[in-house]
């Protein structure tokens, strides 16, 4: 099953779990997935443009969960830090 797949399954599941962190969270990772196919290129979805994109999209996540601590906004530091968790399981160990 590709990226694309799974993500759709998740978010199926995450709808009716009503998990609003995982469903946003996926839906994000969904628009990343359709805003390439739809960038223009003829280059087909690879593993290594997922790995990259999630790469990018959990390095944000980090990113912000630094700055949000050093604000003492812990409460969105926090789910920062839940959005990351989600998108890891995405990412190859």
């Amino acid at each position: 099953m590709n990226l694309k797949d799974k993500i759709n399954e998740d978010l199926k599941t995450a709808m009716k779990e009503k998990d609003a962190v995982k469903l946003q969270t996926i839906r994000s990772i969904r628009a990343l997935i359709l805003e390439f196919e739809k960038s223009g290129t003829d280059k087909e979805l690879t593993p290594e443009d997922e790995i990259k994109m999630l790469s990018q999209a959990a390095k944000k996540r980090q990113e912000s969960i630094e700055q949000f601590r050093n604000a003492g906004r812990n409460e969105l530091a926090d789910k920062e830090e839940a959005e990351l968790k989600i998108i890891q399981v995405y990412l190859p160990k």
